[in-house]
Order: C-alpha cells, then sequence, then structure tokens
C-alpha cells in the first residue's frame, strides 16, 4: 500500500514538474505526406499540441513546446 501511494507521488510530482516547464511527452506521429516532414504530437499537462517537424525522419520523445 505504501509503495502505490509513493509511486503515485513520484507520477504527481513528474507530471507536474512537465507540465510547468512546458515539456511535452510524445504520444502521436505520423507523415504528413509532404517529403521528410513529420505531425508530432505531444502531451502538456491536459492538453495535446501539435507541432510540425520538417526535415525529420521521427519526433524527439520529449521536447519543450511553448
Amino acid at each position: 500500500m505504501k509503495a502505490a501511494i509513493a509511486l503515485a507521488v513520484v507520477v504527481l510530482l513528474a507530471w507536474a514538474g512537465l507540465w510547468l516547464t512546458n515539456t511535452g511527452v510524445l504520444v502521436w506521429s505520423e507523415d504528413t505526406g509532404i517529403v521528410k516532414t513529420r505531425d508530432c504530437r505531444y502531451i502538456v499537462g491536459i492538453t495535446v499540441v501539435k507541432r510540425l517537424q520538417p526535415l525529420a525522419d521521427r519526433c524527439r520523445l520529449i521536447r519543450t513546446v511553448g
């Protein structure tokens, strides 16, 4: 029981830290159809932010969006 509460607190603190620093975690990535451009979607707090990455084969896992 104590381990579950400690894990929940750690996850909550990490989530709040990412939200306060405008750092997003990649949740979705797809090709846009334009040569070497990707549509990257990051979750920041409770919102999903869309970002186009030109000349990229893949999106970064963690990125500052803001």
